[in-house]
C-alpha cells in the first residue's frame, strides 16, 4: 500500500497494530507506530487503543502507559485496554488505580470494565475484592450484569482452585435467570471432574443439549474428559463415537481417557486410527501414547515412541514426556534404566519426573532410591505439604527413626500443616465427608463394625505386617483410612440393597491395605468402586484395579 503511494489512514494503522498485538511483532509494532507519528495520526483514539493493547500483549507496559497518558482524548475502550494490560500482567493494583480514576472521570467504566476487573482481582488471589465488586455492580443502577460477569467469577474460582464455589455461582447464575453459554460450560465443567459431581456433570450436559450447544467442539470435547474423570469410560466413549466434527483435541481427550481407567489397548487401537486420519500428534498424544505402553510394560514400544516423536515427528519432548519414560521404566522394574534415562535428559528433572521414580521404588521395594527419588522432591519443592507426605512415607517404610524425625523436623521448620486423610462421597444428592480415624458420627459404630468384619477377611488373603503409623500420616490405625469409612457408609446406608457403584474423591493417596480392600470388596459383593486421589484413579471391578496395583 505504501508502496503503492497510497498513505494509510488512522483505521489501516489500527489494523495493522492490532495484527502485530495478535502475532507480538515488537519491532513491526514499533515501526508502525513511528509511521503514525510521522503521518499525523497518532492523535487518532482507535490507534492509541491499538498501541495501547499492542505493547500490553508484548509486555511493555510503561510504553502501553505513556500512549495513554499523552492520548488527548480518551474513550471507554481506552480504558479498558489500559486496565485489561495490567489485570494480565498482574498488576491488580495498578488497574485498581485507572479503575478509580476512570469512575472519577466523564467517562464511566461499562460492564466490561467490571467484568475486567473482577477478573483480575480472583486471578491474582484477591478474592474478596473480586466477590464485592462483583456484587457492588448494580448498587448504583447504572450497570447491569451479564452472562460475561458470572462467567468471570466462575473461572476465576477454578483458576484459584475453588471449585466448590465454582459450582455454587454457577447455582446462583441459573436462579438469577441467566443462561450458561459456551463460556460458562467450559468454565465449570473442570470444577465437575472429580468422582462425587457426576450428578453435576449430567446436568451441565442437559443444559448443553437443550441450548444447542454440541455444535461447539469444545463442549464435546470438555464433556469427555470430565466424563473419564469422573468415572464414567463409558459415557466418554458414547460422546466420541456420536461426534460428526473431531479435531486433534476430541482424540487426545478419548485416549487420555482409556489410559486413565487403564484400557492400554483400546488407547493405542485409538492411536493408530488417529494417525491412520492423518492426524499429527504432538506432545500429548505421545504422553498418553507412553502410558499406555507402561500399562502394558512394553518398555522397547515406548523407547521407540519417544524416538519416533522426536526423529520423525521433529517435536521437542516435554517434561511430561520424559515422566512418562520414567513412569515406563518404573512400572516394568527396570529402575536403573530409569535413574540413567533421568540423568540423560536434556532437561531439569522437575517434580513430577521425580514422583514417578518414587512410587516405582516403594512398588519394587527400592527403599533407598526411593529415598534419593524424595529428597530431590524436597528439594524442589520444600514447602508442598503433600510431597512432604509422600516423602514421609517413603522414609517411613525404610524404618529408620532418623529418616522420620528428618521429614518432621523439615515440616516444623517450613511450618507445613499436618495432612489429614480426607474422603467424600455422594449419597441421596448429598455430598458426605469423612476423617481418618473420625468416630463423631452417630453412625460410626456401624461403619467401624462393618470396616471390622471385612478387615479379617482381608487378613485370611495376606497384607503388609508392620506398616509403621507414620507410613500414613499418622491417620490413627490402619483400619481407620478415611476411604474405609466411605465405602462402609455406602454399604451401611443402602442395606439391605448392596451398592453396584461407589464413588469416592480422597485428598491423600491410598494406602496398600485400603487398596486391597476395595479389591476384595469388589470381587466379594460384586461392585464397582471408583477412587481418585492425587496420585491416581483407581477402578475396583471383579478384584482387581484399573492402575494394576501401580500407584
Amino acid at each position: 500500500m505504501i508502496s503503492s503511494g497510497v498513505e494509510p489512514n488512522g483505521v489501516t494503522i489500527a489494523t495493522a497494530i492490532s495484527a502485530c498485538s495478535v502475532l507480538k511483532l515488537l519491532n513491526n509494532g514499533m515501526a508502525i507506530h513511528a509511521l503514525a507519528v510521522e503521518i499525523g495520526c497518532i492523535d487518532d483514539v482507535l490507534v492509541g487503543n491499538a498501541l495501547i493493547d499492542f505493547y500490553s500483549k508484548c509486555e511493555k507496559l510503561e510504553a502501553s502507559q505513556l500512549v495513554f497518558d499523552c492520548m488527548p482524548e480518551k474513550d471507554v475502550f481506552t480504558w479498558n485496554s489500559m486496565i485489561g494490560g495490567y489485570i494480565q500482567a498482574g498488576y491488580s493494583g495498578k488497574a485498581n488505580e485507572l479503575f478509580t480514576r476512570m469512575q472519577n472521570s466523564e467517562i464511566q467504566p461499562d460492564v466490561i470494565t467490571w467484568n475486567t476487573m473482577i477478573s483480575g482481582y480472583i486471578e491474582n488471589g484477591d478474592e474478596d475484592e473480586a466477590t464485592d465488586l462483583f456484587h457492588k455492580m448494580e448498587k448504583d443502577g447504572k450497570i447491569k450484569r451479564d452472562t460475561a460477569s458470572w462467567n468471570s467469577l466462575i473461572a476465576g474460582y477454578l483458576h484459584i482452585g475453588q471449585k466448590q464455589k465454582a459450582l455454587c455461582m454457577f447455582r446462583q447464575m441459573q436462579s438469577s435467570g441467566f443462561s450458561p453459554n459456551a463460556v460458562t460450560i467450559l468454565s465449570v465443567l473442570p470444577a465437575c471432574a472429580n468422582l462425587v459431581a457426576l450428578k453435576k456433570v449430567k446436568e451441565i450436559h442437559g443444559i448443553v443439549l437443550r441450548r444447542n450447544l454440541e455444535a461447539a467442539v469444545s463442549i464435546p470435547n470438555s464433556l469427555i474428559d470430565t466424563y473419564a474423570k469422573s468415572g464414567k469410560l463409558v459415557y466418554s466413549k458414547a460422546l466420541f463415537d456420536r461426534m460428526k466434527s473431531k479435531d486433534f483435541i476430541t482424540w487426545n481427550s478419548m485416549i487420555a481417557a482409556y489410559v486413565l481407567h487403564g484400557c492400554s489397548d483400546e488407547a493405542l487401537s485409538l492411536a493408530d486410527q488417529m494417525l491412520m486420519l492423518g492426524l499429527k500428534p504432538e506432545q500429548s498424544t505421545f504422553v498418553s501414547i507412553i502410558l499406555a505402553h507402561s500399562l502394558n510394560e512394553n518398555v522397547e514400544e515406548g523407547k521407540h515412541i519417544l524416538t519416533t516423536m522426536i526423529e520423525d515427528d521433529q517435536l521437542t519432548p516435554a517434561i511430561e514426556n520424559y515422566a512418562a519414560m520414567v513412569d515406563l521404566y518404573g512400572r516394568a522394574g527396570r529402575l536403573e534404566e530409569a535413574i540413567r534415562f533421568i540423568e540423560a535428559m536434556p532437561v531439569k528433572p522437575d517434580s513430577s519426573v521425580w514422583s514417578r521414580l518414587l512410587t516405582a521404588s516403594r512398588v519394587h521395594d527400592c527403599l533407598d532410591l526411593g529415598i534419593h527419588a524424595g529428597e530431590r522432591l524436597l528439594g524442589l519443592e520444600p514447602g508442598n505439604a503433600l510431597i512432604r507426605h509422600l516423602v514421609l512415607q517413603a522414609y517411613a517404610l525404610r524404618g529408620t527413626r532418623e529418616d522420620t524425625f528428618r521429614v518432621q523436623r523439615l515440616q516444623n521448620e517450613h511450618q507445613l500443616p499436618k495432612l489429614i486423610g480426607e474422603s467424600w462421597i455422594e449419597s441421596k444428592n448429598k455430598v458426605h465427608s469423612f476423617v481418618s480415624g473420625d468416630r463423631s458420627k452417630p453412625y460410626s459404630n456401624l461403619l467401624f463394625a462393618w470396616i471390622d468384619q471385612i478387615s479379617i477377611e482381608v487378613k485370611q488373603i495376606g497384607r503388609r505386617q508392620g506398616l509403621c503409623i507414620a507410613d500414613e500420616e499418622k491417620e490413627e490405625v490402619v483400619g481407620v483410612h478415611s476411604e474405609k469409612l466411605a465405602l462402609a457408609f455406602a454399604f451401611v446406608c443402602s442395606q439391605p440393597v448392596v451398592p453396584r457403584s461407589i464413588r469416592i474423591v480422597k485428598n491423600l493417596r491410598m494406602c496398600s491395605d485400603c487398596h486391597r480392600m476395595a479389591k476384595h470388596i469388589s470381587l466379594k459383593y460384586g461392585c464397582e468402586i471408583y477412587l481418585s486421589h492425587p496420585k491416581c484413579f483407581h477402578h475396583f471391578k471383579d478384584g482387581h484395579c484399573s492402575c494394576g496395583d501401580y500407584w
